[in-house]
């Protein structure tokens, strides 16, 4: 939790609130994704967290254990030490995961070594079932995964090795130095998480109600379906993308109803185009099917936002 600004080059280092404010200004106006950090003294660091120009939350880092913090209270803490303050723009998955682990507890650190490490380190993850993410670090690289059951969530997972983020770990683990791993516990009342299971809840039924479409209607209505879908959704500007029955979602949205509302907004803009092919009645059974398909972890968290089939009616 200590390198958070990926060694980007591209930070501005400061010591006086009117930069802070400055800083949160520019994020703001640019509706950027991004991380601004305030270091007071050697031993506690602040971090403000903002997904596309929304303030998502900021957290003092103290002692290996982060809580919610309150900027009012900065001045009562710096106590007129001496300080720095930074800011970097991230991709939104970066800036996801980063609010993830700030949201965690540190469970444990380790040292990756070579590719047997990082397998057997994989593999112990998967017996516990795991929740939560990690962080790695090298000379040359940092990065994050995160874990749901143990498993390697693939469109979480973000790496910075100094020519831009890539979604994968670089290869050759240990050639250019050992990997610093910390994990962190998830905690399954966070706002972090909860958008992780709400994201990955919501992607999958409708990933998974058009390939059903696609199977019923053939792949040129599914092209037709799935440009009409991105149309109805681009004024929002949410990154979602929609490629033949694939959909992914690389949008970091300020919580949990802004998430909902957005995905909300995508079934029900799924629904209307597939009814306009195949008729209401068949869409509704289609959704209908996929979601009882879905993991009861994945139908809760979907329904505690009122996202069922009950809940759209074409």
């Amino acid at each position: 939790m200590e390198r958070h600004l990926f060694l980007t080059g591209q930070t501005e280092l400061h010591g006086s609130l009117v930069a802070l404010n400055s800083m949160q200004a520019r994020l703001r106006g640019q509706k950027a994704t991004g991380l601004i950090e305030i270091k007071v003294g050697t031993s506690r660091q602040i971090v403000i967290v903002y997904a596309n120009g929304v303030q998502v939350g900021t957290y003092l880092l103290e002692n290996d254990k982060s809580r919610s913090f309150n900027l009012t209270e900065l001045s009562v803490l710096w106590g007129g030490a001496p300080f720095s303050v930074s800011s970097v723009t991230l991709p939104d998955r970066a800036g996801r995961a980063v609010w993830l682990i700030l949201e965690s507890r540190l469970h444990e650190r380790a040292e990756v070594n070579n590719e047997q490490d990082w397998n057997q380190l994989l593999a112990r993850w998967k017996q516990e079932g795991f929740n939560g993410a990690a962080e790695l670090t090298s000379k040359t690289v940092q990065g994050f995964i995160v874990l749901q059951m143990g498993q390697v969530v693939e469109t979480e997972t973000v790496f910075f090795s100094g020519n831009g983020f890539e979604s994968a770990p670089p290869p050759n683990v240990g050639v250019y130095g050992a990997w610093q791993v910390a994990t962190y516990a998830a905690s399954p009342l966070s706002g972090a998480w909860k958008c992780l299971n709400l994201r990955e809840s919501a992607i999958r039924w409708a990933s998974r109600a058009l390939d059903r479409y696609r199977e019923i209607a053939g792949y040129k209505f599914l092209q037709v379906t799935s440009r009409e879908i991105k149309e109805i959704i681009r004024p929002w500007e949410w990154k979602i993308e929609i490629a033949n029955a694939s959909i992914t979602d690389d949008h970091f949205f300020a919580g949990l109803e802004a998430a909902a509302h957005a995905y909300r907004a995508l079934l029900m803009g799924l629904g209307t185009q597939m009814s306009f092919v195949v008729g209401g009645a068949l869409t509704q059974r289609i959704l209908n099917e996929v979601y009882e398909d879905l993991e009861a972890d994945q139908r809760s968290a979907l329904g505690a936002h009122r996202l069922i089939p009950a809940a759209f009616s074409f």
